[in-house]
């Protein structure tokens, strides 16, 4: 049985394009899970304030955090990967070595909350 609410990347794509307005289905952020693992997938960084410059010498406009299991940790998320632009992001393997592309389309992924 499919879980997942997306249809389509391109669904995915056009609600993260760096600028928040719910009201055209823009978001800054998407909780989800995948294979038992709280993810967020986020526009900008979620705690520093200055924008990470990536060794490419461009801006991080995206990043990938995992939910921590670490009580001791201030930070409710831990960064797994910063990217320039969407399709850095999708061809990302720092979840379980799998495109970011194939998980955020998986049927089993459950979308948890978007702000």
């Amino acid at each position: 049985m499919r879980i997942n609410e997306y249809n389509s990347l391109e669904e995915f794509t056009s609600q993260y394009i760096g600028e928040w307005a719910p009201s055209e289905n823009h978001w800054f952020g998407l909780d989800f899970s995948y294979n038992g693992t709280e993810y967020r997938f986020n526009t900008g960084s979620m705690y520093e304030q200055q924008d990470t410059i990536l060794p490419n010498g461009k801006k991080a406009l995206f990043g990938l955090y995992r939910k921590s299991n670490d009580s001791k940790s201030k930070k409710e998320y831990t960064l797994l990967e910063e990217f320039a632009n969407m399709n850095d992001a999708l061809n990302s393997t720092c979840i379980e070595g799998i495109a970011f592309k194939k998980i955020i389309m998986d049927n089993n992924t459950e979308i948890l909350g978007q702000d």
